[in-house]
C-alpha cells in the first residue's frame, strides 16, 4: 500500500486519537448512528423489493382482466390501451398493420 502524505502526517503519535480510546458514551452514538444508517439502507431495499413485486402483480392483474375480456368477447381496443404500455401498443399496431399488408399483396398478386 502506497503511504501519501496525509496519511503520513497522521500515522503513529501524529495521530489526534493516537493513545487515545472512545468512551462507552462515543461507542454507543457511533453504534447508534451505524445502525440507524443500516436500517434506512434495508428500508430503501425493501421498499424497491416491494415496487418490484408490485408491477408483477400488475402484469398478472392485466393478463387476469385480458383473458376475462376475451371470454366475454367484450375485449376493445380501448381497454387493451388502457391495460398496455405506449411501446407495446405501437408494436401490436405494426404487426397487425403488417399482416394485412401482407395478406392484400397475396390476394393482389
Amino acid at each position: 500500500m502506497q503511504n501519501t502524505k496525509q496519511s503520513v502526517m497522521k500515522s503513529g503519535n501524529l495521530n489526534p486519537m493516537w493513545g487515545k480510546k472512545h468512551s462507552s458514551e462515543t461507542k454507543n452514538k457511533i453504534s447508534a448512528t451505524q445502525k440507524a444508517r443500516y436500517a434506512a439502507i434495508r428500508k430503501a431495499i425493501k421498499e424497491e423489493e416491494d415496487v418490484q413485486n408490485v408491477k408483477q402483480t400488475d402484469g398478472e392483474a392485466h393478463k387476469s382482466a385480458l383473458s376475462h375480456l376475451l371470454g366475454q368477447n367484450q375485449l376493445s381496443f380501448t381497454n387493451l390501451a388502457l391495460m398496455l404500455k405506449e411501446s407495446q401498443i405501437k408494436k401490436i399496431v405494426r404487426v397487425e398493420i403488417n399482416k394485412l399488408l401482407n395478406e392484400s399483396n397475396k390476394g393482389g398478386l
